[in-house]
C-alpha cells in the first residue's frame, strides 16, 4: 500500500496558512502459512502560521482578525517527522506470538509571541522552541485460545517498552529590534522519557455471557540533563509507577439486545511540558503527581426491528489529583494537581434504514464535568462545582442521507449543535456560546474493475453562522477564542486501485 497527500490552505483567519505533506507505505507478506510479516513507514511535514487566539472583543468585532503580535513576531511552527516499524506474528495452532518494533525522528521549531521583557530573566528559555527527537519502542505479546466451561477463553500476556530522547534548545525570538527570528541561545538540554509496561488480560465468551478483565503495571521515568546553566539547576528526574485493573461483563438478553457493564482504574502521568516550569522558581518539578481515575460504564446495544440500531451508555469518571493550569505568564505555563473532579454523562446513538434508500443517524452526548473539590491557583479560588473548561455539556449530531444504488450517487444533510464552553477554571470569563450549524454533502462512488473512484462536494455551515469553533483553555493573555469559518465548500476526487 502506498499513500501520499498534500493539504494546503490559506486559512479562514489572517495569518493562518498551512501546508502539510503526508506519505505512508505498508508491505505485508506471509513467509509461510503460519506467519505474517508487515513493514510500515510514514512521513509527515508541516509548516503552519499560528494566528493565536482572540479576545472576546476581537472575535466580536472581526472574527477573521488576529492579535497584532501574531504578525509582529510572525508566529509559526514547522514539523518534520519520519517513522518506520516492523511487526511479526507467528501462529502455533490456536495460539500466537506477536512481536513489533518501531523507531522514528521528529524535528520541531516554533516561533512564539513572547515579548523581550520576560526573556530578560536569566532563567527564561526564550521565545523560540527548537528540538530534535529520536524515539522508538518494542513490544511482544502471547495470545492463547482455549475451550473452557462450554465457552471460549482468550488470554493475552505482553510487555511494551518505549523511549524518547529530545535534544532541546531554546532561543530568543528577536535580534535587536527585529522580531520573529532566532536570536541568542537560552536553553540546551537532553530530555529523556521511557516507559515499561507489563500487562495480562483474559476474555471468556459463553453462549449468553462474556466476561473480560485485565491488569497493567506501568513505569514512566523522566530525566532532564541541563547543558546550558553552569549549575544544571534546570535538570532533574522523576519516576511514576502504577498498577491499573479493568473488568467488564456483557449479557445477551435476547438475540438482538446486549447489556454490558465495566469498571476500570486509570493513571495519567504529567508530561514534560507540565514538569518543565512547575517547580519552585519555575524549575523542573519533583512534586507533580499523576492523576488517577476510576471509570464506570453501563449500557446496551440493541437492534430495534430489522432496520434500526440503538447504542446507549451511561458513564462516570472520578479523578483525583487532576492536572490543571496553575499560572500562565511570560509565555510559560505552570501546572499543579487539583483536588477531585467528577465527570458524568450519557451517550446515545440511533441509526435507521428507511424505504427508498434513505438512512438517518442521531447521536447525543451529555457530559457534566465539574471540579468536586475547591482549590487555589494564581487565578484565585476555584470553587467546588465549577465546570471543567474546554468541555461542552451537550452535543447533538443528526443526519439524513440518501443513496442511489445503481449510479452510486449519494447526498445528505447534517445538523450539529453544541452548548456553551467555559474557557478557564473560575468560570467567570466569557464562555464560548453554544451554536448550531447545518451542512450539505454530495458524492458519487463508482467501481470500474479494480479501480475505485470517489468524488464529493461539501457545503459546511450553509447558513453562514458565526461561532467559536475551539478555545485555548486558560490563556494568560485572555485570548481564549478561535473563530470557526463561515460558509465554506470543499470538493475532491480520489482513486484507489487494487492489485
Amino acid at each position: 500500500m502506498l499513500d501520499t497527500s498534500r493539504f494546503s490552505v490559506d486559512g479562514y483567519r489572517d495569518h493562518s496558512r498551512a501546508l502539510r505533506d503526508q506519505s505512508a507505505a505498508k508491505l505485508t507478506f506471509a513467509p509461510d502459512e503460519d506467519s505474517r510479516l508487515m513493514v510500515v513507514a510514514n512521513s509527515f511535514s508541516q509548516t503552519a502560521d499560528d494566528p493565536l487566539g482572540q479576545s472576546w472583543g476581537q472575535f466580536g468585532s472581526n472574527p477573521r482578525s488576529v492579535d497584532p503580535v501574531a504578525e509582529q513576531y510572525n508566529t509559526r511552527k514547522t514539523i518534520e517527522h519520519m517513522q518506520g516499524g516492523v511487526s511479526y506474528e507467528r501462529r502455533f495452532g490456536e495460539h500466537s506470538v506477536q512481536v513489533s518494533a518501531y523507531a522514528g525522528q521528529r524535528s520541531v521549531i516554533q516561533y512564539q509571541s513572547i515579548p523581550p521583557g520576560p526573556q530578560g530573566n536569566p532563567k527564561h528559555s526564550g521565545g523560540t522552541i527548537d528540538f530534535d527527537r529520536d524515539f522508538g519502542g518494542a513490544s511482544t505479546r502471547w495470545i492463547g485460545r482455549f475451550q473452557l466451561a462450554g465457552g471460549k477463553l482468550t488470554t493475552t500476556v505482553g510487555v511494551d517498552y518505549e523511549q524518547s530522547i529530545d535534544n532541546r534548545r531554546g532561543y530568543e525570538n528577536f535580534i535587536g529590534a527585529t522580531l520573529g527570528v532566532k536570536g541568542v541561545q537560552r536553553r540546551a538540554e537532553e530530555d529523556r522519557v521511557s516507559s515499561f509496561d507489563q500487562y495480562a488480560q483474559a476474555e471468556w465468551q459463553g453462549e449468553r455471557w462474556t466476561f473480560s478483565g485485565g491488569v497493567r503495571h506501568s513505569q514512566v521515568s523522566f530525566n532532564v540533563k541541563d547543558a546550558y546553566l553552569s549549575n544544571g539547576n534546570d535538570g532533574g528526574n522523576v519516576s511514576y509507577e502504577k498498577t491499573t485493573p479493568t473488568i467488564a461483563a456483557m449479557f445477551r438478553l435476547t438475540p438482538s439486545v446486549n447489556l454490558y457493564a465495566s469498571a476500570a482504574r486509570g493513571c495519567e502521568a504529567p508530561t514534560f511540558n507540565a514538569l518543565f516550569y512547575s517547580g519552585t522558581g519555575g524549575t523542573f518539578s519533583y512534586n507533580l503527581k499523576p492523576s488517577t481515575s476510576t471509570h464506570y460504564e453501563t449500557g446496551l446495544k440493541a437492534f430495534v426491528g430489522s432496520d434500526s440500531r440503538l447504542d446507549l451508555a451511561v458513564f462516570q469518571i472520578e479523578t483525583e489529583d487532576e492536572l490543571v493550569v496553575d499560572s500562565a505568564s511570560g509565555g510559560r505555563t505552570t501546572y499543579r494537581n487539583a483536588g477531585q473532579t467528577l465527570r458524568r454523562g450519557i451517550e446515545a446513538a440511533f441509526d435507521s434504514r428507511w424505504a427508498n434508500n434513505f438512512t438517518t443517524r442521531l447521536a447525543y452526548t451529555l457530559l457534566d464535568a465539574r471540579y468536586d473539590q475547591s482549590f487555589t491557583t494564581s487565578s484565585g479560588l476555584i470553587n467546588s462545582g465549577n465546570r471543567l473548561p474546554g468541555i461542552s455539556a451537550n452535543s447533538l449530531f443528526g443526519e439524513l442521507a440518501w443513496k442511489h444504488p445503481a449510479s452510486g450517487f449519494h447526498a445528505a444533510v447534517e445538523g450539529i449543535a453544541r452548548s456553551k464552553v467555559y474557557v478557564e477554571d473560575t468560570n467567570t470569563k466569557q464562555a464560548a456560546p453554544g451554536y448550531a450549524i447545518a451542512n450539505l454533502r454530495f458524492g458519487i462512488d463508482r467501481k470500474i474493475g479494480d479501480l475505485n473512484l470517489r468524488s464529493f462536494l461539501r457545503f459546511d455551515n450553509i447558513f453562514d453562522r458565526q461561532y467559536v469553533g475551539s478555545v485555548i483553555v486558560g490563556d494568560g493573555n485572555n485570548r481564549f477564542y478561535e473563530a470557526a469559518p463561515g460558509r465554506t465548500w470543499l470538493a475532491g476526487v480520489s482513486a484507489r486501485y487494487s492489485f
